[in-house]
């Protein structure tokens, strides 16, 4: 049972734009967990970042943060190449972990850094959020309590963006691309659906290309799965692509509405009756894997039976034998504390 007396105090490492978003979910909508520390690379950016959201206290080093004592859990939130050392810093100082999506770039890392967050009896888990969300929860409980399978699983995430080598999607170095960036949300929602219904994940067949040659990564990707569920899967950092997911099986269409990867209304036609889930968002969304991971840590667990280990695992080893065997190689590198400079090593 969860203690309605204790809050889990947060940290935050890495404070760009999607770190604004978690904090925003903890100060607002959490009724577990709060806001307590901030850490960047630069103490000016992390002392500013904890005017703006109210954080008790700011590091301009990460190792300050892990250090203190009142850190309960830390949400890692720099771009995904830089996660490794980050997660290993926190889990040697004890810290629950929550890293944000992708966890990393290659399934070896995740293995490893498993491997440590139980070696400290601490946790560990992937931020994808929307598994969190309640109408999602309420749909595969809806599928299993009927015992329905499903025959095929289409999503797409793409967005439309100019090239900037500035900007961490186009750039190799950071391991950027649509597949890292993007992909890796419907293949959660591939690979978690199959999980739940007891469906093989068969190797998918990967299509990914480059439409601007010098950004050297995947700007358009798509994995297609054959098997007991069907799936294609698209991702794309230079289209726009439907922003609805659809699952089908015998007499049975389901529609997860407007940006599916935060689902809040879903359409459920069977057998010629029709019904919608709902389940407004109040907040931004992140309030769910928020409070999921904060009640997670005050019930002393250090597993979570939603943001499942193994469909990170899967995940992780998909994307990474996607982009080898697309010539992408290099992406699954990890990036280090810096960026590197020049053209990527294939």
């Amino acid at each position: 049972m969860v203690n309605r007396e204790k809050i889990v105090k947060w940290g935050i490492a890495g404070l760009g734009n999607i770190a604004k978003r978690f904090a925003t979910a903890l100060n607002n909508h959490s009724q577990y967990g709060e806001l307590y520390a901030v850490a960047a690379r630069d103490l000016d950016r992390a002392t500013l970042f904890a005017e703006e959201f109210n954080s008790d206290v700011s590091y301009g080093r990460y190792e300050h943060m892990a250090a203190d004592p009142n850190v309960d859990a830390v949400y890692i939130a720099t771009v995904h190449p830089f996660h490794y050392p980050l997660v290993e810093l926190f889990l040697t100082h004890n810290k629950h972990v929550f890293v944000e999506k992708p966890a990393f770039t290659n399934l070896q890392d995740w293995l490893s850094m498993k491997a440590l967050a139980k070696k400290h009896s601490v946790m560990l888990l992937e931020a994808m959020k929307t598994v969190t969300f309640p109408a999602y929860q309420e749909l595969k409980n809806y599928l299993i309590t009927h015992n329905l399978q499903l025959t095929s699983i289409e999503a797409s995430f793409g967005n439309e963006h100019e090239y900037d080598h500035e900007l961490f999607i186009f750039n190799p170095n950071l391991s950027g691309g649509a597949t890292l960036d993007v992909g890796v949300y419907g293949l959660w929602l591939y690979c978690d659906l199959c999980k739940s219904l007891g469906a093989n994940v068969s190797e998918p067949t990967v299509y990914m290309s480059t439409s601007i040659a010098k950004s050297h990564v995947d700007t358009d990707a798509c994995f297609t799965f054959a098997g007991q569920i069907n799936g294609k899967i698209s991702a794309s950092i230079v289209n726009n692509l439907p922003r609805v997911a659809i699952l089908r099986g015998d007499q049975l269409i389901i529609t997860i509405r407007e940006k599916w990867w935060n689902p809040s209304v879903i359409d459920i036609e069977y057998q010629g009756e029709k019904f919608t889930i709902n389940h407004p968002v109040a907040g931004n969304g992140f309030e769910f894997e928020v409070d999921h991971f904060s009640q997670l840590v005050l019930e002393n667990k250090t597993e979570s039976d939603i943001l499942l280990p193994e469909v990170t695992a899967q995940v992780q080893s998909i994307i990474e034998h996607g982009l080898i065997n697309a010539g992408y190689g290099y992406l699954t590198q990890r990036g280090g504390w810096k960026a590197l400079n020049g053209k990527p090593k294939t």
